[in-house]
């Protein structure tokens, strides 16, 4: 669901509930979703009502939940000048660069869902977390200066706790706009270790999710860079 629709969705639990589905998964996806952190913060602070609603819900015995923590999305990563503009060679380091962000595809996001499912008692009520590959902003500018050489990148820096502030200000203020919601999810899903945007600990090996080798980032850098 949208973000602006997450909210709504105790009307879909409570249509499960009657319906007699016995598992919800609600929309998260995210990378940081679960962190205490963030837990008042707009966006997230509705996650957290959904999730504490599930919770009550499966005291009740009539339904059982599982929040799908998976990181940002690769495709995303890679198509989008987010942590780096593979088209313009720019990027902006967050807090310099060396912040750790897990990252998972589309693909091994679907695989996920489907295995919880597979293995319904061991996924139940609650955190499910998977990382296809763990990535930081320098780590991909090298990959791509080994693979040109020849090419100047712009480097410019910027503070992840100053994005918060900012946003956290011009929200404030009223304003709402997608770039002052995109600079909150910003600086905290790459905000780093202080949000626990890297997963050290997963359910990669219970729902068969195979990690990226250093070739397989190699590969995915390169085709960012046609």
């Amino acid at each position: 669901m949208s973000a602006t629709a997450l909210e709504t969705q105790p009307l879909l639990i409570d249509a499960a509930v009657a319906a007699g589905v016995k598992r919800f998964i609600p929309s998260e996806f995210g990378s940081c979703t679960t962190s205490p952190k963030v837990a008042k913060l707009p966006v997230y602070s509705s996650m957290f009502k959904i999730k504490q609603y599930l919770e009550e819900q499966a005291t009740t015995g009539k339904l059982t939940w599982t929040v799908l923590a998976c990181g940002a999305f690769m495709e995303f990563i890679f198509a989008h000048p987010v942590l780096l503009d593979f088209a313009n060679h720019k990027t902006v380091l967050y807090d310099k660069g060396d912040n750790r962000i897990s990252s998972t595809s589309l693909s091994n996001i679907g695989k996920a869902v489907a295995g919880i499912f597979q293995h319904f008692e061991a996924t139940k009520n609650r955190v499910v977390r998977v990382s296809e590959v763990i990535l930081t902003q320098n780590q991909l500018l090298k990959v791509a200066q080994k693979l040109q050489p020849s090419v100047k990148w712009e480097i410019s820096e910027i503070q992840t706790t100053t994005m918060l502030q900012e946003s956290l200000e011009e929200l404030g203020a009223g304003n709402f706009g997608e770039q002052v919601v995109l600079k909150l999810i910003k600086a905290t899903a790459f905000g780093g270790d202080a949000y626990g945007t890297a997963y050290d600990e997963t359910d990669n090996k219970l729902l068969e999710i195979k990690e990226l080798t250093d070739d397989d980032l190699e590969k995915r850098v390169a085709e960012a860079l046609k």
